[in-house]
């Protein structure tokens, strides 16, 4: 009669065993879901911080430059590898795309994760711009900035 409740006390001990590594497994799986949630939470928060740093950088390049060829320029300068049209004098509209890696650190259109678009307009003398951050494998939008600028006419003691 012992070894019968050896018997039973012990398959109790297994069934027990097994119920509690069963809810440890389920408990962890779920625990993994939140850490890979929390982790692609945080690679957007990243990128978003990233885009609007870059995108209100592109605002002020606007913002300080006189025209859209200045404008042009100077993007050029900061931004070599970007894609730029022609400067040409009294240009009224331009399109430019800068390229960026993982790292956005400005890249080659090639190697680029997200690809900054800018769109400028003159109206006038009111410089309106459309910029938007999107990533280069999905096209996703992560960031939009409309920024508005305007050039003021100078007199010729007031040149820069």
């Amino acid at each position: 009669m012992v070894r019968r409740n050896r018997a039973r006390s012990s398959s109790l001990f297994l069934m027990e065993l097994i119920i509690a590594i069963l809810f440890f497994s389920a408990s962890s799986a779920v625990c993994v879901q939140f850490f890979v949630k929390s982790h692609l939470m945080s690679n957007d928060s990243n990128a978003l911080n990233h885009a609007v740093n870059e995108c209100a950088g592109a605002a002020e390049i606007i913002d300080t430059a006189d025209s859209i060829e200045d404008s042009v320029n100077m993007m050029k300068r900061l931004y070599p590898n970007g894609s730029y049209p022609e400067v040409q004098t009294d240009m009224k509209a331009a399109d430019i795309e800068i390229y960026y890696n993982d790292s956005f650190e400005a890249c080659i259109s090639q190697d680029a994760a997200f690809i900054l678009t800018l769109h400028m307009e003159l109206n006038g003398q009111m410089v309106t711009a459309d910029m938007q951050m999107s990533s280069s494998d999905s096209g996703a939008n992560i960031y939009e900035l409309p920024a508005k600028h305007h050039i003021a006419r100078r007199t010729g003691y007031e040149e820069r």
